[in-house]
């Protein structure tokens, strides 16, 4: 039944997915028109660019990112109110323990660039004692490299079955994670983009909103095409 269920909420997020997708494509546009902004975009992707030369050149820092994985299950499990215990981590795999689970704690790996946190954690707090100026240039380049490790890293585990993904089935958890990471990057984009983050929420509300609109119309013309199939057979 959990299967089922989360099946049929991964179908309801298709449709979210593709709205996200064409908001992403029009905060890229957006962006190469505003010269700060294009250059905060360049100095991500290059962030981004140098982790996949590392990632398919050197040996792969699994140990690191198995670690990040956990804590991510253990900090969405905090952020739901659930106590968290044991956490293991090797190079073969590791574990932590809650005393409940939920398809936000379980896929919150594959969601959570815990590494992209972490550095914007550390860079709050230097900010309390230094000015930002000195290094916040690089900030965008280390956002992309982190944000490009949990990318990877989330493509190549989910390449084989993972027990995570199991209880929600491919189709749940694949739309879950595919919606959740197009979620994040949008608000990245809205960050970088000289444009208010409220002009830009709106923007995507709509283009949901249109997404929704496009499947119901195509729902309604599918289940006309069969019907007329059925009564003229």
């Amino acid at each position: 039944m959990q299967k089922l269920f989360a099946g049929l909420c991964g179908l309801l997020l298709i449709p979210c997915a593709g709205g996200l997708v064409f908001a992403v494509y029009q905060e890229l546009v957006a962006i190469q028109m505003t010269e700060n902004s294009s250059h905060l975009l360049y100095s991500f992707v290059g962030g981004a660019a140098v982790w996949i030369i590392l990632f398919f050149i050197f040996p792969r820092p699994l140990r690191s990112y198995i670690l990040a994985h956990e804590l991510s299950h253990l900090l969405a499990a905090w952020l739901s109110g659930v106590r968290g215990g044991r956490l293991r981590v090797g190079s073969e795999g590791g574990s932590v323990e809650v005393s409940k689970s939920t398809i936000w704690i379980a896929l919150a790996p594959y969601l959570i660039p815990f590494y992209s946190l972490l550095l914007l954690a550390l860079h709050w707090i230097a900010s309390l004692w230094w000015d930002p100026v000195y290094w916040q240039k690089g900030l965008p380049f280390g956002l992309g490299f982190t944000w490009c490790f949990h990318l990877t890293f989330t493509l190549y585990i989910l390449s084989v079955p993972q027990s995570d993904v199991q209880p929600y089935g491919r189709l749940g958890a694949y739309s879950f994670i595919l919606s959740g990471n197009l979620l994040l990057l949008c608000l990245a984009l809205f960050v970088i983009n000289d444009q208010p983050v409220i002009d830009d929420l709106h923007a995507l509300l709509h283009l949901q909103q249109k997404a929704y609109r496009f499947a119901t119309d195509q729902g309604h013309q599918l289940i006309s095409l069969i019907k007329n199939a059925i009564f003229q057979g």
